[in-house]
């Protein structure tokens, strides 16, 4: 069974994490703990209780687009910065890869901030993706690309409350 939990060092010794990008590896091995204890992010495993491996991760932040790049986002003039939240990684383990693991760590990671949205104020989610793969893995469930930033992606808290408010209520 696949549970999310809040990032645990405990869990980075159950088997090495390996999703074939060595930095998404990297990051969570060597700086996922000590960004945890700073307050600069907050991580979250995807755990496989029954195999005692880390499926997957994702790890969200706080973010502020300049005026330009929010310009940039969204297509129309902006005089100030947008507040926004940022999924600064998301990575699959490759023994979960084609599995669904990453539609379950986007959509867990998206829920949490549709609730957040209720008493944090953003406008949009944004993604940097790190290649073109990641980049369409993300269009599928609804984020757009910025107009000058191919790799750089996102979605409106309007949509994110709409589509969260849609699915809880069927």
């Amino acid at each position: 069974m696949l549970i999310p939990r809040p990032f645990d060092s405990e869990a980075l010794k159950l088997h090495p994490f390996t999703c074939g990008e060595p930095e998404l590896d990297n990051w969570l091995a060597e700086h996922a703990g000590q960004n945890e204890r700073r307050n600069n992010v907050r991580t979250t495993l995807l755990l496989d209780e029954h195999k005692g491996r880390i499926a997957g991760y994702y790890s969200l932040r706080t973010f502020e687009l300049s005026a330009a790049d929010g310009s940039s986002a969204i297509g129309r003039t902006r005089r100030y910065p947008i507040p926004a939240m940022l999924m600064a990684r998301l990575a699959v383990d490759v023994g979960y890869q084609g599995a669904g693991v990453g539609r379950i760590l986007l959509f867990d990671a998206l829920h949490k901030l549709a609730s957040a949205a209720e008493d944090v104020g953003f406008e949009i989610v944004v993604v940097h993706a790190l290649h073109e793969n990641a980049a369409c893995f993300y269009l599928k469930y609804g984020f757009r690309r910025f107009l000058d930033h191919e790799l750089s992606l996102f979605m409106t808290t309007k949509e994110l409350r709409a589509t969260f408010v849609t699915s809880e209520s069927s």
